[in-house]
């Protein structure tokens, strides 16, 4: 048992213990509905004696002994009131108690569910250990992939990279040429006469085209316009 859960047990068995002495104390007292009865009706009974002391005292203003008179009167009231303050205080000390137990139990109700919510704490300490071998097994692999990775640059390997996933190659009408490296030096000396070829018959055809297309512009400037007949030549 960890120290935060012997605190917690500690204040549960406090708090439960008080509540126990409250509860002692409440089950000996009246009901809330007593004790506001019986506090009315000593409110009310504290009302009529100091009515009556308050008359006393208007009294003792007519008489010849005026300090006597109110001293006495007040001495009077001060006994009579007394009893029926006490039996009030009583009730307010009963009501006090009875909120104390309320929020006793609340107390013991939010430490019932703090512990319900916590979880074990062998449990928490498993949890905690797989996390950490979790984590060291992560860094090991880590670890590992950075020098296999500082191995391989060390002896001129390029790591494998992944190949995009493309679209298979739509299929060839014609037979593709030979790759340069399966060609013969015969076959590449070929290859190359015949590409020099090629362009220097492209060349000619594009100059001769070039000349047919002079040779027509002179011709075209070169040929006379037609008479345009006079508008007063006469008519035969």
């Amino acid at each position: 048992m960890t120290l935060r859960d012997t605190t917690r047990l500690l204040c549960a068995l406090a708090v439960s213990a008080c509540l126990t002495r409250v509860s002692a104390l409440a089950a000996q007292q009246h009901t809330p509905e007593q004790d506001a009865a019986q506090q009315l009706a000593l409110q009310a009974q504290r009302a009529q004696v100091q009515a009556r002391h308050q008359a006393e005292q208007a009294a003792c203003m007519h008489r010849f002994f005026v300090n006597d008179c109110l001293d006495a009167s007040r001495q009077e009231e001060r006994k009579a009131l007394a009893p029926i303050d006490a039996d009030l205080q009583a009730i307010a000390l009963r009501a006090r108690m009875r909120a104390a137990e309320a929020e006793l139990r609340q107390v013991q109700a939010n430490i019932a569910a703090a512990q319900a919510g916590q979880p074990d704490s062998a449990l928490a300490e498993r949890q905690s250990a797989a996390r950490a071998a979790a984590l060291a097994q992560r860094e090991k692999q880590a670890a590992e992939r950075a020098r296999q990775a500082a191995a391989d640059a060390a002896q001129g390997a390029v790591p494998p990279s992944p190949r995009p996933k493309t679209a298979p190659p739509a299929p060839r009408l014609f037979a593709a040429p030979a790759p340069q490296a399966a060609l013969t030096p015969a076959q590449r000396a070929a290859q190359a006469d015949q590409a020099q070829a090629d362009y220097a018959a492209k060349q000619k055809a594009y100059a001769d085209k070039q000349a047919a297309q002079a040779r027509q512009s002179a011709a075209q400037k070169q040929a006379a316009p037609l008479p345009v007949p006079s508008p007063s030549a006469p008519l035969h």
